[in-house]
């Protein structure tokens, strides 16, 4: 067995502890934490896989397939849970997510770290990461929030669309509101983060070999860098879904899946 095999296997007996208590005071319901941490363990084998081969050839073609795998999942899940038309929405959450993930952590890397970066899967893969985890997040209660306001207040809608003002200037409220419902919460989760996701996110960078004022710096700019790729990723999803979300005279069409 090779050194890392044996440091493993030393910090897996570390779970004989909590099987040991469980097994002792609650014989009865054991096996759902037992199958959760073999579930655990077979997909960090396979997202380790994944990673070894990012590494290990560095392409930055395999970088983009890595996001666009990221992005195919997530916007999957912000579909299903938001409670949308997967046929209207699919395609718009994944064009918005993948465009906004990937202007975002091309700027950060290229401009704020280095240009040398900006596809090296060393930092392309983990800020794509926490890019994507934050706007996947933040665009699930914000787009739900926009269409269901549109559609529970739909009268100054229709009144302006009426009075002859054109939709982007009648959807101009809702828009607001959707927003409003993702900087409000994204604001105090970030300022939460400084106190409390700061020991973990940090200490990785520590760990990976960055100083702690440039870590810090890093930080700070990846927290800013998630905001961006959260508004730019809810524009983009109401503008490309607009044409299969409302009807030609401007109606809101079924979108809802409950």
């Amino acid at each position: 067995m090779t050194p890392f095999s044996i440091k493993l296997l030393a910090g897996l007996l570390l779970l004989l502890i909590p099987i040991y208590m469980i097994y002792s005071y609650d014989r009865l319901s054991w096996r759902k934490p037992a199958l959760a941490l073999v579930r655990m363990l077979v997909q960090m084998a396979a997202l380790g896989g994944v990673l070894w081969l990012l590494f290990k050839y560095d392409s930055p073609w395999l970088c983009l397939l890595w996001l666009a795998l990221l992005v195919v999942a997530a916007a999957f899940m912000m579909v299903s849970r938001s409670r949308l038309n997967s046929r209207v929405f699919y395609g718009p959450a994944c064009i918005g997510m993948f465009v906004s993930v990937l202007l975002t952590s091309l700027y950060l890397t290229f401009v704020v770290l280095s240009p040398a970066a900006s596809l090296s899967a060393q930092w392309f893969v983990p800020i794509t990461g926490v890019l994507t985890a934050h706007v996947l997040t933040t665009n699930i209660h914000a787009v739900r929030v926009f269409y269901e306001s549109l559609k529970q207040d739909s009268e100054p809608y229709y009144t302006l669309l009426g009075n002859g003002n054109k939709r982007r200037t009648a959807l101009s409220p809702y828009i607001t509101r959707a927003l409003r419902s993702l900087t409000t919460p994204a604001v105090t989760s970030l300022s939460a983060m400084g106190l409390f996701a700061l020991p973990m996110l940090l200490s990785g960078m520590l760990m990976g070999g960055l100083q702690p004022l440039a870590a810090a710096a890093a930080f700070v700019a990846i927290m800013v860098a998630c905001m961006a790729a959260s508004v730019v990723s809810l524009v983009l999803i109401l503008w490309t879904a607009d044409r299969r979300a409302f009807g030609p005279q401007g109606q809101l069409g079924d979108i809802f899946t409950d």
